[in-house]
């Protein structure tokens, strides 16, 4: 009879486990940990492409491990492996203790995934162990609704960088050389542009006695190399997605936007435009921004610096046009902003000593060398309290250096701009900065917020944006290409809302609107 008893006991616990499932309800206790006893971790992390070392072979790694009485055992991915081998744990349920690196796990990812219980919720742990993430939170509260789930759980904690450089992903630069040689001013508006590169394509600016000379050039697809912010000057900005007076708006179907098409038509129709802007890839384009001899007048980068690892060249950024109504414009972003950086999984059975492990990254001293390197191998510390960037060993460039020690841009940090901590700027940072204030007074007030959809929602908008996204990419380049654009816009916008436009603007409205009401 004792026997049967517990029999009965054990298959009622059993299916109580069973039914109980994965939901995840945020509320699970948190389990005692101590740390005089030493745990193994296995940890997930992304590689950045620059990266040479694998992060189990970091000692600054292993230091903030062994100072929670921890080790971490790592498997590392590459940006072209990631996809498939997260996908697979997932579907498998086959789970590392946490996900450590920005750009990772997607927004739609984390939600699904949270929901589901196979990433746990981490606001308790936060509030509890975590107190360097929690002054952050708690001075910033639009970072903290940034990476609330619509359930109201934390799933995964983010990389920010906050930073005038990185609201301001895009530059437009133009041959100086040329046009002093031109006798030329630096173009102001529209019009002035396109004379300006009529005199480009007329001349053998370069010298080498050879009809190469490309007035105008950039690479459609990108959004740092593209000739996007272009719009702005016929008075509307924004590559899809904006916002103006609140209102939630699809930039590639204003009719301001129709009439930037137009003018770059006329600007393709007229051989000013590389004929390559719309296929050639990244490795091509940057080759020829770095052509031994130039063959650009005008084209859209990050920097100088980037480009040639010198300001010393003969292209200089300029501010944007004016259109023909007076529009000045220029895009703006959020940021640096990973929403993705660092979350633990169901199969973590230590998750207070791993929040511990890594909210030692939110302090700010180990912040800034999560991202550029450890003191004294990377970062030296100054007389005054801030810190210099070390130069890379010849032969060595300077994001493989900067990702030998440390997991650098895909490590998981806050830097805010109004930190104590400082780093001195190298020339190339200093030079982006200058650029970001040129642009500043042009770029709209209001953008579209990181927000975090609803598992349902994220699945519906993404159907939408695959159809209405890659219909916008098929046909505006044909638009410049092509022309007829006054014929064709009333078929290509009536596409557009027979694929769900409307649709996703409701949707992209009702998020910004509850974003709004919860500031």
């Amino acid at each position: 009879m004792k026997k049967s008893w517990i029999f009965l006991c054990v298959v009622l616990l059993l299916i109580l486990s069973a039914c109980s499932g994965k939901e995840n309800s945020g509320t699970a206790e948190i389990p005692e940990d101590s740390e005089e006893e030493k745990v193994t971790l296995n940890g997930f992390g992304v590689k950045a492409p620059a990266a040479t070392t694998d992060w189990d072979e970091m000692p600054f790694l292993d230091e903030l491990a062994e100072n929670v009485n921890a080790e971490i055992k790592w498997t590392n991915a590459t940006p072209q492996t990631q996809q498939e081998q997260i996908n697979l744990m997932f579907a498998s349920d086959d789970l590392p203790d946490f996900f450590y690196s920005a750009w990772s796990l997607g927004g739609n990812d984390i939600v699904k995934y949270g929901a589901n219980g196979q990433l746990i919720a981490l606001e308790d742990l936060i509030d509890e162990h975590a107190p360097n993430l929690k002054v952050i939170l708690d001075q910033r509260p639009d970072i903290k609704q940034m990476i609330t789930a619509p359930d109201g759980h934390i799933y995964s904690i983010p990389q920010f960088i906050e930073d005038k450089a990185s609201q301001s992903n895009d530059a437009f630069f133009i041959n100086k050389k040329w046009l002093d040689e031109l006798d030329l001013s630096i173009p102001e508006t529209t019009d002035e542009f396109v004379e300006v590169l009529k005199a480009f394509k007329e001349k053998d600016l370069n010298g080498n006695g050879k009809n190469d000379e490309i007035p105008f050039s950039f690479m459609y697809s990108n959004a740092i190399r593209g000739p996007h912010s272009l719009s702005g000057s016929f008075g509307v900005v924004g590559r899809n997605i904006g916002v103006k007076d609140g209102k939630v708006y699809y930039a590639p179907v204003q009719p301001e936007y129709k009439e930037y098409v137009k003018w770059m038509h006329e600007l393709y129709a007229e051989g000013l435009i590389d004929q390559e802007a719309f296929t050639h890839d990244t490795s091509v384009y940057d080759s020829k921004i770095k052509s031994k001899t130039p063959i650009f007048g005008a084209y859209f980068s990050w920097s100088k610096w980037s480009d040639f690892g010198t300001l010393d060249s003969e292209y200089v950024a300029i501010p944007p046009l004016k259109g023909p109504d007076g529009d000045q414009m220029w895009n703006r972003n959020a940021g640096t902003f990973s929403v993705s950086g660092f979350s633990i999984t169901s199969a973590n059975a230590n998750p207070v000593r791993t929040i511990k492990w890594v909210d030692q990254m939110f302090d700010p001293v180990i912040a800034i060398q999560i991202s550029s390197g450890p003191i004294g191998e990377n970062l030296k510390e100054e007389d005054d309290g801030t810190y210099s960037i070390i130069e890379a060993p010849e032969g060595t460039s300077f994001e493989e250096f900067r990702h030998k020690n440390t997991p650098g841009s895909y490590g998981v940090f806050i830097q805010l701009a109004d930190s104590e901590i400082k780093v001195n700027q190298s020339p190339g940072q200093k030079e982006k900065e200058s650029y970001a204030e040129m642009y500043a007074p042009y770029q709209p007030e209001e953008i579209y917020p990181n927000v975090l959809y609803s598992a349902e929602d994220a699945e519906r908008l993404s159907i939408l944006a695959t159809d209405i996204d890659g219909y916008i990419s098929e046909m505006i380049p044909k638009f410049i290409i092509e022309g007829n654009v006054d014929a064709g816009w009333d078929g290509y916008i009536e596409q557009l809302d027979k694929m769900g436009l409307n649709e996703l603007l409701e949707m992209h409205q009702k998020y910004y609107d509850n974003f709004k009401d919860g500031e």
